[in-house]
């Protein structure tokens, strides 16, 4: 199986499904070559490099190049677990036969994220809507102009996503990770007996994790107040860590938050809590590899998932899950999935940072009902969420 991927490093939970996934493959003795455009991951397969993978259109050369390099690996199935668009996945399409892991909104959503400027869900299917959204209104936070509206880019944009969309329909299978992507993909075109729900698994919960960095681990032993952990790419509007804050500032037991990630909102994030009179109450991390998440995860008592956009899955959900931590979380995408109201965690309604608030401080105030919480999760996980399951799942497809 060679697997496709952008990205073969570990920024984000897609960057982590694929090299679990490549190594719970490898453990059931599938040979798993890799092709990606960048980044590497410890203790990887043997790794393909081309750079244009993600580009918007490639030149014959490149395509030459590309058909090549596949043909070379001699697959008997493609596994892609990124974005490729029309020109690439015409070349994957035709050197061998295809299966798809969407992992996000980037093959039906020019926006990227199915959020408008004013980070509202968007309900639109892919399409005119779009256009018409572009030109006379505001647009979507990831597609909206700068300046004068433009002509071409628009259609361009657009175009390419439809073509991505319709050659994705010569995949063998479509996977995803929730009913609500599924319903999603059927929604932008789809045939519903293409699309299979394949939810994530998580390799969390190892015996050993990670000392903490000095300051960190200064921030957490200052005081004995409760710990709340979220574990976030920082960007605005989709993963409402400023919601987080805001819920913070609301809380009337004082706690410690610590932000694992980092991304291009973090000044603004840690200016308003500043301004907010939060910054003692705040430690951002930075990037942390995944063992080196492990002992935060330990450390907290409870985790929140504060993502206003409609998540794909979210699979912070399921590592603190295996940790028996609770979860608080707004409502949206197919959080439900793993996400169980008053058995997992506790839902607030989207960017209801006072209701949020109130979730958070309801566990905070009763330890009972939050390890109740957290030992059902870890069940949960170990029942419905490992990389058997998974793995078994995806193999009988193929």
């Amino acid at each position: 199986m060679l697997v496709v991927t952008t990205r073969w490093d570990l920024v984000g939970g897609s960057e982590r499904y694929a090299g679990d996934v490549v190594r719970a493959l490898r453990e059931r003795g599938v040979e798993v070559p890799v092709l990606c455009a960048e980044g590497e991951q410890e203790g990887a397969a043997q790794v393909l490099r081309f750079e244009a993978l993600a580009a918007e259109r490639l030149s014959r050369a490149e395509r030459v190049a590309l058909r090549d390099l596949v043909r070379a690996a001699r697959p008997d199935v493609v596994y892609l677990l990124s974005r490729a668009r029309a020109d690439a996945l015409r070349v994957l399409l035709d050197a061998a036969p295809v299966v798809r892991f969407v992992q996000d909104h980037t093959l039906f959503c020019p926006g990227l994220n199915k959020l408008h400027e004013d980070g509202a869900p968007c309900a639109a299917p892919l399409g005119l809507a779009c256009l018409e959204r572009y030109w006379t209104g505001a647009g979507c936070s990831g597609f909206k102009p700068t300046g004068a509206p433009a002509l071409r880019w628009p259609l361009r944009t657009l175009a390419a996503n439809l073509g991505e969309l319709e050659r994705t329909k010569r995949c063998r299978r479509v996977f995803v990770a929730s009913h609500y992507m599924r319903d999603e993909l059927v929604r932008a075109g789809l045939a519903p007996d293409l699309v299979r729900v394949l939810p994530y698994f998580t390799s969390a919960q190892r015996p050993s994790p990670a000392p903490l960095a000095a300051a960190t681990r200064a921030f957490l032993e200052r005081d004995a107040r409760p710990l709340l952990l979220c574990a976030a790419r920082l960007v605005l509007p989709d993963k409402g860590v400023d919601y987080l804050l805001t819920a913070l500032g609301h809380l009337a037991q004082r706690a410690k938050l610590v932000v694992a990630g980092d991304g291009p909102a973090r000044a603004w994030l840690e200016e308003k809590a500043r301004a907010e009179g939060l910054a003692d109450d705040l430690h951002v991390t930075g990037w942390l590899a995944p063992f080196e998440l492990e002992a935060l995860f330990a450390a907290s008592d409870v985790v929140v998932f504060p993502s206003v956009w409609d998540e794909p899955f979210g699979l912070v959900g399921l590592e603190a899950m295996a940790h028996a931590k609770p979860v608080v979380a707004f409502d949206v995408g197919g959080v439900r999935e793993w996400l169980t109201e008053d058995v997992t965690g506790l839902l607030a309604p989207r960017r209801d940072a006072h209701a949020l608030a109130q979730r958070i401080a309801g566990l905070l105030d009763d330890p009972v009902r939050a390890a109740r919480l957290g030992a059902a999760g870890r069940e949960r996980a170990a029942r419905d969420f490992t990389a058997a399951r998974h793995v078994d799942a995806l193999l009988a497809e193929l």
